[in-house]
């Protein structure tokens, strides 16, 4: 969910891994190079060849179907998507994804979310379904907690779309968000190209990546394995190398940040528990944390300089990330 696993990246230009194209607003996980695709395999112009699929392997559950194959699904347009559902990027391609799959399903087109876990939390299969629910992804979801479809795949981002023809040949493949637009009318060709008439308008539009994003602070991490010091931690916290939990009641997590939107990835080791937010010293909020997941936070009009705290409750409050949006 970001860089370093999964942070926006605030950069307006694309970035260029080995011979692919890749959008802005990645999220990284360290690791392969990914799979060596056609040059244009971004642009809308789609090469007319590319590596064939890896199938999907380890896969620990399946929801919202019964168990897939690549080889089952030739003759079908497939579009993999690698998600994780704390990750606010993939959380934003949703609604995207949830339009093609409700225009093409009918049209020889199958989506299969791939949900490959970043945090432990997300390791756990009814987490992932009651996540499933709370978000509305009703396609296929290939439960892969252990990571083997993302490393089949030589994949480092959340999210990432890889596009498959009817033979089994990924055609596009695009990381981050963005170019919803560009990945419509790759489907609709391919869908063309297979033989099915489909309509040309498009199901989604693009909004596009704001200027601000490219000075929004980036993705921050409380759990002691990559906490660079940008949270302040006030009271009584254990860190671990995921995130930090609050001990007793009293402590508070503060930071300073460029942003319109805050969000927070926490969870309640216990029952329930309440952070009270504060912008600026203003009160600003009451969020309830019952479950593993990311909360909103924070929304505001214009973009800006701030700081926010944070104060559960109570102890037991689990603190992974502040993540940012614009």
């Amino acid at each position: 969910m970001r860089i370093s696993i999964r942070w926006v990246a605030a950069a307006a230009a694309l970035l260029l891994v080995f011979a692919l194209a890749i959008a802005i607003y990645p999220v990284v996980r360290g690791g392969g190079a990914g799979l060596s695709l056609p040059s244009s395999a971004t642009q809308a112009q789609l090469p007319a060849t590319g590596p064939a699929a890896p199938e999907f392997t380890g896969i620990v559950a399946w929801e919202n179907s019964a168990p897939l194959t690549l080889s089952s699904l030739r003759g079908k347009v497939v579009l993999v998507d690698f998600w994780t559902y704390s990750c606010i990027n993939c959380q934003r391609t949703i609604p995207f994804l949830r339009q093609w799959w409700d225009k093409y399903k009918g049209d020889g087109f199958v989506i299969v979310g791939v949900h490959s876990p970043e945090f432990d939390f997300e390791k756990n299969v009814d987490n992932v379904r009651r996540a499933a629910k709370d978000y509305g992804v009703t396609w296929p979801i290939a439960v892969d907690s252990n990571m083997a479809t993302w490393s089949a795949y030589r994949n480092n981002y959340w999210p990432a779309e890889y596009l498959i023809d009817k033979s089994g040949q990924i055609r596009r493949a695009h990381f981050g968000e963005g170019e919803y637009d560009v990945t419509e009318k790759a489907i609709q060709t391919l869908l063309i190209q297979g033989g099915q008439a489909v309509p040309t308008s498009l199901a989604s539009a693009d909004p596009g990546i704001t200027a601000d994003a490219n000075h929004q602070t980036p993705e921050t991490y409380a759990g002691s394995a990559r906490r660079d010091g940008s949270i302040h931690l006030d009271g009584a916290w254990k860190e671990q190398p995921e995130y930090a939990e609050l001990t007793s009641a009293g402590g508070y997590a503060e930071i300073a940040f460029r942003a319109r939107k805050v969000f927070v990835v926490g969870a309640a080791a216990g029952v329930p528990v309440n952070l009270h937010v504060t912008l600026d010293g203003h009160e600003l909020a009451s969020v309830k944390v019952n479950h593993d997941d990311l909360y909103p936070v924070v929304s505001l009009s214009d973009f800006g300089a701030h700081v926010l705290r944070i104060s559960p409750d109570q102890a037991g409050f689990r603190l992974y990330t502040f993540t940012f949006g614009s």
